[in-house]
């Protein structure tokens, strides 16, 4: 009986030997190449995208509005903590405060990141791009009280066309760093709406009455950590975090991936 096991442990060795030099060499003779800049990957990458690209993504330091993250240029000596946006001065947000982990610009690869993760349906590079998230929260954050993760939804529609949310994605990893249960569809998008483009004010437009809390009790008395992929003008968390305050949350804080500029 032990010799039979033996013999199968063996051939299981032999097998998974035999695959990993089948990709090695298949990866020689066919060589992977990243779906950003279209450079080579390398022998023995599992990434589809190039430690160049990855190491191009830049990580958003102050100086930033202490309210919606909105990065300042120039000396931090210039912008004193408790200096707030123009935007934020003239129209308060309905959160707390917002915070993002790195910088997004036309520029940058992590723009052509998000769009081979979103549009091209690459749903492997979620994990990297939450863990990036992840490593940030906490100092981010720091010791301010957070209950539960909630994500920002998609439609319906949009989702299944799509095949998963980002959001989803990204509040995953970065509630398993928490420790904290994330909330699916605590809040949802009742009505599809195009996509965010123009003026702050027609964005606002956009979305006002777009989403909607169906299960208050889940949220209720409770302070949440909403989670999105890019901020730009904040017009998408702030109308979701006005309905979660509605439905009886404590207070609404934001993390994103990425800080339009």
């Amino acid at each position: 009986m032990r010799s039979s096991s033996n013999s199968a442990e063996t051939l299981g060795r032999f097998k998974r030997w035999g695959a990993e030099l089948y990709l090695a060499l298949l990866q020689l003779l066919l060589p992977a190449w990243c779906a950003v800049c279209q450079g080579p990957l390398g022998v023995g990458s599992r990434s589809i995208v190039c430690g160049a690209c990855w190491g191009g993504i830049r990580i958003l330091e102050p100086p930033f509005c202490p309210r919606c993250g909105r990065p300042f240029w120039g000396s931090p000596l210039a912008h004193p903590p408790s200096h707030r946006c123009q935007a934020c001065r003239t129209r308060a947000p309905q959160y707390v405060l917002a915070r993002s982990a790195v910088l997004y610009d036309r520029d940058d690869p992590l723009r052509e990141i998000l769009l081979v993760f979103k549009h091209g349906r690459r749903i492997a590079l979620g994990p990297h791009l939450g863990r990036l998230m992840a490593s940030r929260v906490v100092d981010l954050f720091g010791e301010r009280a957070i209950d539960a993760v909630v994500p920002v939804p998609l439609h319906r529609r949009r989702e299944r066309e799509r095949g998963f949310n980002q959001a989803d994605i990204l509040a995953r990893v970065v509630g398993k760093r928490l420790h904290r249960p994330v909330l699916h569809r605590a809040v949802e998008r009742v009505r599809p709406t195009p996509p965010q483009a123009g003026k702050a004010r027609d964005r606002v437009r956009n979305v006002r009455g777009a989403f909607a809390v169906r299960d208050p009790a889940r949220i209720d008395g409770r302070s949440l950590l909403l989670v999105d992929d890019v901020l730009t003008t904040g017009a998408t968390v702030s109308e979701c975090a006005k309905v979660l305050m509605k439905a009886g949350a404590r207070a609404v804080l934001v993390y994103t991936l990425a800080r339009a500029l």
